[in-house]
């Protein structure tokens, strides 16, 4: 049976300031992850080779305790199915856009507010520090920094924080992105979906390459879970959304869901099938 340790909560960090060299600064997470040990902090100066160490080896805790959020409201950790971890969100602004992450499929792994930067001599921010929100493990093996800001909230000096923080990324050799937001309906459909993404939804090798054939050309929802299950449609409601969240059907996620809401093979799954 597998352990569940606690999650560990964000932990205080004070970075040097009015440095003469732009730093990165974070602590590690325990080895001793049992009994939730505070790990060192540690900081280095911003360059490539700080940017090609193996970060999860590293496994960085969050850093900093926001202050006016509460932390026991039920969305601040996101459960991250690729790696049966939870990741840390302090709004649900910043929930909203890991689910978006994850549907992605291009993000191996989260961490939240991990590091921050303290900005050196010759920054705009010289003196000042910056917690970017996530640090990002993509599929590709590269890192990058996310801040999550919405669009209409970004005003002049978030412009120049997040300038600063895109050229530490490019001295790190890391990716660096400022997530803005999306539509709503198209989020909330997509947070529909997200129920069915767990393995346990995930339907058996045969129904699946049924669907799949069954929705080429587009086939309503309803249909393709009378197809899956004729005795019982709705057992077959999880099967059609898990392949739709894994990407292998696509759904319009700006429409209004319901049992008429067309499925279609992607042209991925059908070149797969064909060949």
């Amino acid at each position: 049976m597998m352990r569940v340790l606690p999650v560990a909560g964000p932990q205080q960090i004070v970075p040097r300031r009015r440095t003469s060299s732009t730093e990165l600064h974070w602590i590690s997470r325990p080895d001793d992850s049992a009994h939730q040990k505070i790990g060192q902090h540690e900081w280095a100066v911003v360059g490539r080779d700080l940017g090609d160490r193996d970060w999860t080896a590293i496994d960085p805790q969050p850093l900093r305790r926001s202050k006016g959020v509460r932390f026991r409201f039920t969305p601040s950790l996101y459960f991250w199915q690729p790696t049966g971890t939870h990741v840390w969100c302090e709004s649900q602004e910043e929930r909203w856009e890991v689910l978006w992450l994850e549907f992605s499929g291009q993000v191996e792994k989260l961490w939240a507010q991990s590091v921050a930067i303290t900005f050196g001599h010759g920054s705009r921010l010289s003196g000042y520090s910056h917690f970017p929100d996530l640090l990002a493990l993509f599929t590709d093996g590269s890192y990058g920094l996310l801040d999550v800001r919405p669009a209409d909230r970004v005003d002049g000096a978030a412009r120049v924080q997040f300038g600063e923080t895109a050229a530490v990324c490019d001295a790190l050799g890391w990716r660096y992105r400022v997530l803005t937001g999306h539509d709503k309906r198209a989020t909330g459909n997509l947070d529909c979906l997200s129920a069915s993404r767990h393995d346990r939804c995930r339907p058996g090798r045969e129904t699946e390459a049924l669907i799949l054939s069954a929705a080429r050309g587009g086939r309503s929802r309803g249909d393709l879970c009378r197809i899956a299950s004729p005795d019982c449609p709705p057992l077959a409601c999880a099967w059609v959304d898990n392949l739709a969240w894994r990407r292998l059907l696509h759904v319009d996620l700006g429409g209004v869901f319901s049992s008429e809401t067309v499925y279609t093979t992607t042209e991925a799954t059908s070149i797969g099938a064909a060949a």
